[in-house]
């Protein structure tokens, strides 16, 4: 997901009709799902481009993916990514397979590569200590999931549109077990580890960490460790570990740099490790809340009944989160669940569902009223609806799926869930009285509904299972 500007959002543009006169032939399987706006970079095995979401006008990058002979490769690229749930990892929404290309709707990360950010001379300490430690974290979590990324450079980090670290970019990515050897020869020169360029076969995380200490090397200084006149001089310089010691940098940064371009890999650190270095302890207190992965055990019923208004199914819909199809009524929960957890809403466009999710009746024509209503706290925050839940679900979903479903940061187009507003004391009309009582009795009545719905859901969840995605 390399942007070519760190100004890479698009501005003045809100939802739109969804016009396909930008889209070109090969992205018409995109159509009914999708507004293709631009171009926004590249990956290693495909263009990036900016699109919109027509249902919820939230804005995604589409990576595609030439097949080519290489289909095995980028499926491995997208099991990956689909295992892989991080606040510091990009996100995954959607997988669209057509006989020549792999479409990866992922989060859009507005704030640009972290390569824009560094200005001449390095970033302030405090600011790349800030950044490098979600860099530092994004990559542990990988290693502890199994995977080695083999391709970590200032390119493959973005940042969201709040300034939080996202690692993309995972096509050289691969799955390794403990003390496994690895023989392909991949990676940027520059960020290359020794072992990769002197050795038959190197392991995984190591790699890695090298990578990272050219990376944090680069954010403090603006300049590449390893980086002769010549290709021949530059690894000349990696095998043999010179570089100079920027006198700038404090000594603790320095000795971090030290250890992770060490030319033994057996003594690197490792991630973890390093999150313990005195340098990155520093302003701890500024350090996110520890990271845990959190199962999928029930829906969120407040996008289920958003998604109902849209025309979804709702069995399909929950069907397509356990077994973790990363379909269209996928990638609209997540899209939906993305812009929740940003305190931020969405506006509904009136558009029909995608034909391939086979919509149920809308009850409420919501074309005339696109915006979510601002209700107050003794109105219904839920439209009772019915779940499918008296039919079994299929005996694959209990034993299929992936571990969990992620959050994410790319907050959608200024957009907001209005905040419950508290009525002022002592300020209600005779009138208001009798209707606050009437909404009493109704949300009594509406909640109870809600529970048991909440009841019979939770009847047909399938278990998750905890394995990995193959590659």
């Amino acid at each position: 997901m390399d942007s070519q500007s760190s100004k890479s959002s698009v501005v003045g543009q809100g939802p739109s009709s969804c016009k396909t006169t930008v889209l070109r032939d090969q992205y018409e399987v995109l159509r009914d799902q999708y507004e293709v706006l631009r171009d926004i970079g590249h990956g290693g095995f495909g263009q990036i481009k900016l699109a919109r979401h027509c249902l919820t006008g939230a804005q995604v990058a589409v990576k595609v993916l030439q097949k080519k002979g290489q289909r095995f490769r980028l499926l491995s690229e997208s099991n990956i990514m689909k295992s892989l749930e991080h606040p510091n990892v990009i996100q995954l929404f959607q997988v669209i397979e057509t006989r020549k290309n792999i479409y990866l709707v992922m989060e859009h990360a507005g704030g640009g590569q972290l390569l824009d950010q560094v200005p001449p001379g390095g970033m302030q300490e405090e600011e790349a200590r800030r950044l490098f430690r979600e860099v530092v974290c994004a990559v542990a979590y990988c290693h502890d999931k199994g995977m080695v990324h083999r391709d970590l450079k200032p390119k493959n980090i973005m940042l969201d549109d709040r300034g939080h670290i996202k690692l993309i970019d995972f096509g050289f990515s691969t799955w390794v077990t403990p003390g496994q050897r690895l023989k392909e020869s991949w990676g940027t020169l520059s960020h290359i580890a020794p072992e990769i360029i002197q050795r038959p076969t190197y392991e995984g995380p190591p790699v890695d960490i090298w990578s990272l200490g050219v990376t944090l090397y680069f954010m403090l200084t603006g300049k590449l460790p390893f980086m002769g006149s010549t290709r021949k001089e530059t690894i000349r310089q990696i095998v043999k570990g010179l570089y100079h010691d920027p006198p700038h940098v404090s000594l603790a940064a320095r000795m971090l740099i030290y250890q992770m371009l060490t030319l033994d890999p057996r003594k690197r650190p490792t991630a973890k490790q390093i999150l313990r270095h005195i340098w990155l302890m520093q302003g701890e207190q500024h350090l996110p809340p520890h990271y845990q992965e959190a199962l999928l055990k029930q829906p969120d019923l407040e996008i289920l009944t958003i998604m109902f208004d849209m025309g979804y199914d709702l069995h399909k819909t929950w069907m397509s989160l356990a077994k973790r199809k990363y379909n269209g009524a996928m990638a609209t929960y997540l899209l939906l669940q993305h812009q929740k957890s940003q305190g931020q809403g969405f506006m509904f466009q009136g558009k029909p569902v995608p034909p391939l999710v086979q919509p149920q009746p809308c009850p409420l024509d919501s074309s005339h009223s696109p915006v979510l209503p601002i209700r107050s706290p003794t109105e219904p925050a839920l439209r009772t609806f019915s779940l499918p839940c008296e039919l079994p679900l299929p005996e694959e979903a209990k034993h299929s799926g992936q571990k969990h479903i992620r959050t994410a940061s790319q907050p959608p187009i200024h957009l907001h869930f209005p905040p419950a507003r508290t009525p002022t004391p002592g300020l209600h009309s005779p009138s208001d009285s009798g209707q606050l009582h009437a909404s009493r009795k109704l949300w009594k009545r509406v909640t109870r509904g809600i529970a048991t719905c909440v009841r019979q859901l939770c009847c047909c969840i399938p278990r998750v299972s905890n394995g990995v995605a193959p590659m």
